[in-house]
Parts: structure tokens; C-alpha cells; sequence
């Protein structure tokens, strides 16, 4: 790291930039290979797809954690700090090492000859580093989140997963990743590697599941399909409990969406066993139990209702308005929204629009990326009879807020850039309130 000018690691891995180069795996094999190749001693589950990946890693490592061994856990974005992409057995990466290894990656990156105009970028420095602290650990798995697609993501750098999970694809990152679902899902198939396991979701279009059967059949891969069916017991904002091959189970995140990723995270870990790995039942029933993933209709308070949901693309969208349907359709609701520009952002908003008593258009911090409160509110006013056009998160939520009743529910969207800022907001006001 540059030493004359005083930044922490996180400053300096942002500072790397989003892109680096040619879409690729040869710049994080040339820093991984100059850092010993440290992802080759590790196992993993590796998980890639348009919505659901982050829910999925989560309950799958937390049903792991509960098995008794020693899981590292790498997802993509945090919402709050860094800190959160790392983690082992639930805890996040202390800032020590991370500083530490930090300037170990930033010097093995100083030793690389890379094409001109091409250099390591933040995504792949991250992803280095994560496997450095994963094998520091003594990790026996590793769930392992893709950032982007999967072919080019950093990720794919490892040479052999146990299981490869393809969680719903939908348009998303067009620009990168192509323009049709069977475009974006061979790029995300691209993660199965030959003679792993491989588990599709349900909800899975039947476009991408076509594209995605046969990338595992020309790569000797085996297709776990599973039991598909599950009686559900109860749904509610307080979660849901459904019973499975005879066994009863309960998830703490609330909607239906997440009853579809506990079903993959149980066919992963059905897959899991078949591969050798001990996962007794009553394991996969606490480590369901207890997993929680920020940002997913996460409960903040409860008179009002606080709600923050980080949906940020057309199908994510529609897996929250579908809860929004079921679990609050008798509450006075109240949507704080943000969006930034390379989502399909006005159906978005229109959609929750039309199920908003009241609208609080805000703009997130996300550089020049974000759309600006106006044109949001302009989307808004089309179905909804009560708009707000405010400058800031800050001042959207403290509207929000304000106006709300005991009874009412504030439901905070779009952006992950808008769930992290709130998120902070909310928790700053607890301490000053304490």
C-alpha cells in the first residue's frame, strides 16, 4: 500500500475501482498464484444467480455452523461494513487482519506483470484476501458467494466445488452479461465445475433451466434435483415453519421467497451428504432456525413496523410485492424508495407504488449512479396518490417516520446503497434514544 498517504485498508481496496480490465479469470489467477494459491486447500459450496444468492449462503452456512464445522462465509454486497463479506462461523473479519492481509495481497499484487491498462480490482482483491483469511482459519468449507455473472467473477478462480447452487436468473446486468435469461444463465452455469453436484432452484426459468441442465451434463457434473415438495405450516411476518420429508422446520425471514431458498439450502445440504459430509437433521433444523441476512425484510422496530428490504431489480421486486400482499395488506403502508440507474428501475418503483398508502422518493448515496429523488417521485405519482420528494434518505425516513402510525408499516427499498444508509440512520437513533 502507499505508506506517504494515511488510509485504512478499506480506503485503499475501494480505491481499486469496480473494473479493472478485460472481463476475465486471468488477473485473480495471476494474484492468487502469487499468494500460493491459498483457494486450493478449501472446499466449497458455490453459489451464483440473480436473486436469492445472499439468503441462500447464509442459511446454508448457518445449517453447516450447526453440523459443527468451521465455515467461512463470503458474500457480496455489505450493507453496513466490510466487514461483512467475510466472515467465519458468523464472525466478521477483524479489522487486524484484514489490515494485515491486506498489504500482503497489495504487495503480491505489486509483483504482477499484467496486460497494459489492466490491474487487480476491488472485487478481486477481496475475493484474495478472503481466501487468504479462509485458509488462515482452518476453514473445512467455504460458502462462496459470486459478485457478478460467474464465468468472469473472481470466484471462479476455484478449481473444484462440492456443489454449485444456481439460484433464480433473472435480467440483470444486462449490459455485462447479456441480454435474454439464457444468455445471463450460461454465464452463471459456468460456475459448475466437472463432476461436482449441482442443485437448481425452484422458480428457475425454464429457459435458464434448460441452458443450466445442459452445462452440467457436458461438464460430468451431478444434477441433485431433491424433493420438491414441502407443507407449509404457517407465513408471516415473523417468518414461516414448514415441514419437509416428514421433518418439521422453521426460517425467521419473513415471505414466501424465503421458503423457496431454505428448499435449495436443504437440497444443497441433501447434496452435501451424498458427497460425504455429515449434516445430521436436527443440525439443518437449528441452522435454519437461526439464520438471519440483513436487508431482507429485516424487522427493525415494531409500532411502527419498520421494514428494510434491499429488492433492487424487477424480480426481486416482485418477490416483495408478493409478500407485501400477504403479510401487510392490513396495515397502513408507508414506502421509502431509492433506486440507482442500472436496474430496471421504473417498473420497479411503479410496482410498489401502486401498493404505497404513502411515497417517500429519496436519492441513495451511490455516487453518480443513483437516480435522483425527482424522477422517482415523478414514476411514484402515477399510482400513488401521496408522494414525497425528499433530498436525502435521512429526511425520507425521518418523513416516513413522523407520519406513520403505531399500526402502519414503513417499508424502506430499492437500493442496497439505501438499505446500508438506513440502516445506519436507524441504529444511530436507537443509541441516542438509549
Amino acid at each position: 500500500m502507499d505508506t506517504e498517504i494515511p488510509q485504512t485498508a478499506i480506503d485503499y481496496i475501494h480505491s481499486l475501482g469496480r473494473f479493472s480490465g478485460k472481463p476475465g479469470l486471468h488477473r485473480i489467477r495471476a494474484l492468487c498464484a502469487a499468494l500460493g494459491d491459498p483457494q486450493d486447500g478449501l472446499h466449497f459450496v458455490h453459489l451464483a444467480g440473480t436473486n436469492g444468492k445472499g439468503s441462500t449462503a447464509c442459511m446454508t452456512a448457518s445449517v453447516l455452523q450447526a453440523a459443527g464445522y468451521r465455515v467461512g462465509l463470503y458474500t457480496s454486497p455489505y450493507l453496513v461494513q466490510f466487514y461483512e463479506r467475510i466472515r467465519v462461523d458468523g464472525a466478521m473479519i477483524p479489522d487486524a487482519d484484514l489490515t494485515r492481509l491486506a498489504e500482503r495481497v497489495a504487495v503480491a499484487c505489486e509483483s504482477l506483470v499484467l496486460p497494459e491498462g489492466e490491474s487487480i480490482g476491488e472485487f478481486e482483491f477481496t475475493t484474495a484476501l478472503a481466501f487468504l483469511y479462509f485458509a488462515e482459519q482452518g476453514c473445512d468449507i467455504v460458502v462462496l458467494e459470486t459478485g457478478l455473472g460467474g464465468r468472469c467473477d473472481a470466484t471462479n478462480v476455484i478449481r473444484a466445488n462440492e456443489v454449485a447452487v444456481i439460484t433464480p436468473i433473472s435480467r440483470d446486468h444486462m449490459a455485462v452479461l447479456g441480454d435474454t435469461v439464457a444468455e445471463i444463465a450460461g454465464e452463471k452455469a459456468a460456475i459448475i465445475k466437472p463432476a461436482s453436484a449441482v442443485v437448481c432452484a425452484d422458480g428457475q426459468p425454464e429457459e435458464a433451466r434448460v441452458v443450466i441442465r445442459h452445462v452440467c451434463e457436458s461438464r460430468g457434473a451431478v444434477w441433485y434435483d431433491g424433493a420438491q415438495e414441502y407443507r407449509l405450516l404457517r407465513c408471516d411476518i415473523e417468518g414461516s415453519a414448514f415441514v419437509y420429508e416428514g421433518q418439521g422446520y422453521t426460517i425467521a425471514m419473513p415471505g414466501r421467497h424465503q421458503l423457496q431458498n431454505a428448499m435449495t439450502t436443504l437440497r444443497t445440504v441433501s447434496a452435501l451428504r451424498e458427497r460425504g459430509w455429515s449434516i445430521p437433521v436436527e443440525a439443518a433444523v437449528r441452522g435454519l432456525a437461526r439464520a438471519r441476512m440483513p436487508g431482507r425484510l429485516e424487522r427493525l422496530s415494531d409500532q411502527p413496523l419498520v421494514l428494510l428490504d434491499g429488492a433492487h431489480n424487477a424480480a426481486g421486486v416482485e418477490a416483495l410485492c408478493r409478500a407485501v400482499d400477504e403479510l401487510l395488506k392490513m396495515r397502513r403502508l408507508h414506502v421509502v424508495m431509492g433506486m440507482v440507474r442500472d436496474k430496471e428501475y421504473e417498473h420497479c418503483v411503479r410496482e410498489m407504488a401502486r401498493r404505497a398508502d404513502v411515497f417517500y422518493a429519496c436519492a441513495p448515496e451511490a455516487d453518480d449512479r443513483a437516480v435522483n429523488e425527482h424522477a422517482i417521485a415523478a414514476l411514484a405519482e402515477q399510482d400513488c396518490a401521496e408522494v414525497y420528494d425528499c433530498p436525502s434518505a435521512a429526511q425520507a425516513l425521518a418523513l416516513a417516520l413522523g407520519k406513520a402510525g403505531p399500526k402502519d408499516c414503513v417499508l424502506v427499498c430499492g437500493s442496497l446503497y439505501l438499505i446500508g444508509e438506513t440502516e445506519k440512520i436507524l441504529k444511530a437513533r436507537q443509541k441516542m434514544a438509549e
